[in-house]
């Protein structure tokens, strides 16, 4: 550890500033001003308020196509197969041919047939937060949801999430098309529910064409102002926290390792607690970096990892369905203003957010909407109005085998351990991803007919972008989780970790309003900690008084 004689010192350190790095310090300040909070990221802060949704740009919300290469911009593959990097190149030109050396994130000990190589890395701060859908479904109780918690309690836990989320089903309710699709879909499958994506976002009183995002910068509120003064906030942006320090004997972290990524310089952090909140990969790494590894008495971490299997289409509405809405007074209105339009629709009806909610007889997760991300970019020739896309979302099941692996010889790009995957989905999962994509298939085509470059396909393992399980919680120290209830690290007094990675069970909806319900647990643990650590050093006090 740097010596610490310029140590910062803090109340509760924080390392990511994702969505659930924010639930963390929000809760935390929220429940007590006087707790000073230090969160540190790796990225660089690049957004008016602290972690800002990339999609809150008012230019992208006039055209959401622009957002494929602002994500495409911000993503880093984990680990890239070196066997599967070499272009075709010129005879002449130099290339290596048995690649033993990483960079650039080419890993030579990892497995192309084994890899996610769509997993990402987001080193920004905001994380995830400032690129993701926001749909904020929460777990069906049967067949995802751990009984770590009693119903009760995670009924009260998603209402709290839902609230710092702002979640809601009716901001797109007076969109044409989501009207459109919900009706065509529950018309064509009577036994089925059609309703509104769950989302968390706010659509604006004075602009109600435009919509906030949900994100970090949302989550903290007035924490997320650059000009925030309260005293008891901050943030550390292009600091990579490197490793904590354990004391063997009491069993606590004394210290993180920070390196400041513009000077190299090492910093050194004390706290009284410390949340790590890097995602579900990295976060592992930095465990695995600070000698929390499987062969030093947590033999769950990085396995039973779990990702979702991902179909996707993309269609145009049918001819037969727009014009079934031209009635619309909307509609009417649109044509007399713009006769040269031959689409009646109106340039600023909202997209269409639908979903069928997850169900035994259908145990996928369904988003049947307009969005842009990384894939399934839409030709600029074709008007989006008529663009519905199409995503499907499979759970895997938690086996102990399916890993993330860590190397201390093999780094990455930031000097971190080199992550190394090992990832294969079993039979059932596999036949459950033909079914879901039969039943994406049968719904799609009741709207339209596919989208040139959007026929129906799954996606590259690691594309859904919801690796859970590498820190997975558990009821009891039995070698099969890596933390408590309460996100605490098991045998260790006060660290706690963050993100989807403590999800310990099979998963098919979008994790982030999950996870959010464990670290507000997590969150209120610590207040309750630091308040008996109060309690006790004042009784100190009044003894040797």
């Amino acid at each position: 550890m740097p010596s610490d004689g310029n140590a910062l010192e803090t109340d509760v350190l924080i390392v990511g500033s994702g969505p659930i790095g924010a639930v963390y310090a929000r809760t935390l300040i929220d429940a007590d001003e006087g707790i000073n909070v230090l969160m540190v990221d790796i990225g660089e802060q690049g957004t008016r308020l602290i972690g800002d949704h990339k999609k809150n740009s008012v230019v992208v919300q006039k055209d959401i196509s622009r957002f494929t290469s602002t994500i495409q911009g911000g993503w880093s593959p984990l680990s890239v197969a070196a066997d599967t990097t070499a272009s075709y190149l010129d005879p002449v030109s130099w290339s290596a041919t048995q690649p033993k050396f990483i960079h650039n994130n080419q890993n030579p000990v990892q497995s192309s047939f084994d890899n996610l190589p769509a997993a990402v890395a987001v080193r920004e701060v905001g994380g995830m937060g400032s690129y993701w859908t926001c749909a904020t479904p929460e777990q069906h109780h049967e067949i995802e949801r751990s009984d770590i918690f009693s119903d009760g309690e995670w009924s009260d836990l998603y209402s709290t999430a839902r609230t710092l989320f702002r979640t809601t089903t009716t901001a797109f309710d007076h969109s044409i098309r989501q009207e459109l699709v919900k009706e065509t879909l529950r018309k064509a499958n009577h036994e089925r529910e059609f309703v509104a994506m769950s989302l968390g976002c706010q659509r604006s009183l004075k602009s109600p064409s435009y919509v906030e995002w949900t994100s970090t910068a949302s989550i903290l509120g007035c924490l997320a102002d650059p000009k925030y003064d309260g005293g008891n906030f901050g943030l550390k942006s292009q600091h990579c926290c490197t490793r904590l320090h354990v004391d063997a004997y009491s069993r606590r972290v004394i210290g993180a390792e920070l390196r400041n990524l513009l000077t190299n310089e090492l910093v050194a952090v004390r706290a009284k607690k410390y949340v790590i909140c890097a995602g579900a990969v990295l976060t592992a790494g930095i465990l695995f970096n600070s000698q929390i590894r499987p062969d030093t008495g947590y033999p769950a971490l990085g396995h039973y990892m779990t990702e979702q299997t991902v179909s996707l289409c993309q269609i145009v509405l049918k001819k037969s369905l727009i014009e079934s809405v031209w009635d619309d007074p909307r509609c009417r209105d649109h044509h007399q203003r713009y006769p040269e339009d031959p689409l009646h629709i109106p340039f600023d009806d909202p997209d269409p957010q639908v979903t069928a909610p997850i169900s035994k007889e259908h145990p996928w997760h369904t988003q049947i909407h307009r969005d842009a991300y990384g894939y399934g970019a839409v030709p600029i020739g074709v008007d989006q109005r008529l663009v519905v896309d199409l995503r499907f979302f499979g759970y895997v099941e938690p086996v102990y085998d399916n890993r993330v692996e860590f190397s201390s010889q093999s780094t990455d790009g930031l000097g971190m351990p080199q992550p190394t995957f090992h990832f294969r989905i079993g039979r059932e999962d596999a036949e459950r991803a033909h079914a879901m994509m039969k039943d994406m298939v049968n719904l799609a085509s009741e709207l339209g007919g596919f989208l040139t470059g959007g026929e129906p396909r799954f996606l590259t393992p690691g594309a859904a972008l919801h690796i859970c399980g590498t820190t997975r919680a558990g009821k009891e120290d039995d070698g099969r989780s890596v933390v408590d209830r309460h996100s605490k690290v098991w045998r260790l007094d006060n660290l706690f970790v963050g993100g989807c990675g403590v999800i310990p069970t099979q998963n098919a909806t979008n994790p982030t309003l999950t996870a959010a319900c464990f670290a507000i647990v997590g969150a209120k643990k610590i207040v309750e900690e630091l308040r008996d650590m109060k309690t006790i050093g004042a009784k100190k006090s009044r003894s040797r008084l």
